[in-house]
């Protein structure tokens, strides 16, 4: 499977990613949620590409091959999830 994977770390606060409050801001911003499961995992279409959100912060963009573009959809999704002063 083609794609970018991003993971967001930070060594002085656990990243920790509210996958309903992130839905909520993403969707506002235009962008259409396709499944949210609480805890679990997040599914949201960005820039035309299905983009995964999981509680630890990782974030699968499928069929993506540009790392830059996937630091710009990380980072909207980030800034949504509110940690991304923790992970810049």
């Amino acid at each position: 499977m083609r794609g970018v994977v991003i993971s967001g770390y930070s060594w002085e606060k656990p990243v920790k990613v509210d996958l309903r409050k992130t839905a909520e801001c993403l969707n506002e911003r235009g962008y259409p949620v396709k499944k949210l499961i609480p805890g679990m995992m997040l599914i949201v279409e960005m820039d035309g590409y299905e983009t995964s959100v999981y509680p630890s912060g990782k974030i699968i963009v499928k069929l993506l091959e540009d790392a830059k573009k996937g630091e710009e959809i990380a980072r909207v999704v980030y800034d949504c999830a509110g940690v991304l002063e923790v992970v810049s």
